[in-house]
């Protein structure tokens, strides 16, 4: 009897400790709500013609995994394959332009206002799954208005990554 009430208290710690580690929400903010400073603005449509398209698939990489890009341009991550990713840029200023589910066929837009490196990985296949965005030129306006079906941030003026 004294074996099952270790044994009970034992699994009562490792379900309290595994709902403490699953609660806390998507990887990277996760949001595009918020006050975070951004260096750009995110959402699923009407930001633009994308410059270019950034592929999330099955083999578990970005492709390309590295791009150059410049202020104003709209990127495109679209999911190729048959698994789910997300799209998680990693500085602290750029928390705003996270995707929490690219689903497969799917497609996610960012537009960048500042110049800067911006690192970017997929939280469910992390650390592999990763990706560089360099963006040149000088800062854009932020936009005036928000264009419908557009999921916009916060805009600001943070200094770049490095």
């Amino acid at each position: 009897m004294t074996h099952l009430r270790t044994l009970a208290a034992g699994m009562g710690v490792c379900v309290a400790i595994g709902m403490f580690a699953c609660g806390n929400g998507p990887p990277g903010g996760g949001s595009s709500s918020g006050t975070a400073a951004c260096n750009g603005t995110a959402g699923v449509s009407s930001l633009g013609a994308p410059t270019m398209t950034i592929q999330a698939t099955d083999a578990l990489v970005f492709v390309p995994d590295s791009s150059p890009a410049a202020t104003g341009d709209v990127i495109e991550f679209k999911n190729t394959g048959n698994v789910v990713h997300t799209v998680t840029f990693q500085d602290s200023n750029d928390g705003c332009l996270t995707d929490n589910t690219l689903n497969p066929g799917g497609t996610w837009e960012v537009k960048f206002t500042q110049p800067g490196t911006y690192n970017y990985l997929c939280t469910i296949h992390a650390p592999n799954m990763k990706g560089v965005i360099k963006v040149t030129g000088s800062a854009a306006k932020p936009p005036s208005s928000t264009s419908a079906g557009a999921s916009p941030s916060a805009t600001a003026t943070p200094t770049p990554a490095a």
